[in-house]
């Protein structure tokens, strides 16, 4: 499958709402980034953030070239200019039909390709719920190593989650 990566945009917002249909799957793309339920208040304030000449965050919908259908949304932020790296952050296959057939590894992967080539960053790195063990499994087959684990780290209800973090290198990828 060939992915294109689109900016996204205030017309995207009702199909991200929509595909954010728990809490639990809300924690696992976002983290506490957002709060249980995702609104379009939450996503116009995310998307300002990508706004403007040195936006805080590259934000895009995932394009199926061959079909036109969107099918996933992903983030590049956390840049750091003078060490030329950058994290991966909020990636989500959209629809549940479509999760567990590879979009995800492809939709990275097309990231990677825009960060290295484009951007000229040197290094990429992730966070990931440890319980998210399909995220971690599609990072490790596009290259990304493990770096360690932030233990209970985000508070989430009455509970912890740690976070795994990964890593990958342009002369590695």
């Amino acid at each position: 499958m060939k992915i294109e990566l689109l900016p996204f945009s205030p017309s995207d917002m009702d199909r991200l709402i929509s595909w954010v249909d728990s809490d639990e799957l809300l924690l696992s793309w976002a983290g506490t980034f957002f709060s249980s339920p995702l609104t379009r208040e939450q996503c116009q304030n995310y998307w300002q953030t990508s706004q403007g000449e040195s936006p805080a965050r590259l934000i895009f919908k995932a394009l199926n070239s061959e079909t036109g259908d969107v099918v996933g949304h992903i983030e590049l932020d956390g840049f750091d200019y003078e060490n030329e790296s950058a994290f991966i952050s909020r990636v989500l296959v959209g629809a549940n039909a479509q999760r567990g057939l590879g979009i995800g590894q492809a939709i990275v992967l097309e990231l990677v390709d825009m960060a290295f080539t484009q951007l000229s960053l040197h290094r990429l790195a992730v966070g990931v719920m440890e319980f998210n063990a399909t995220a971690i499994r599609c990072y490790e087959k596009c290259g990304f190593k493990y770096e360690g684990c932030y233990r209970d780290i985000v508070k989430y209800g009455d509970g912890y989650h740690s976070v795994v973090t990964m890593s990958l290198l342009r002369d590695e990828w």
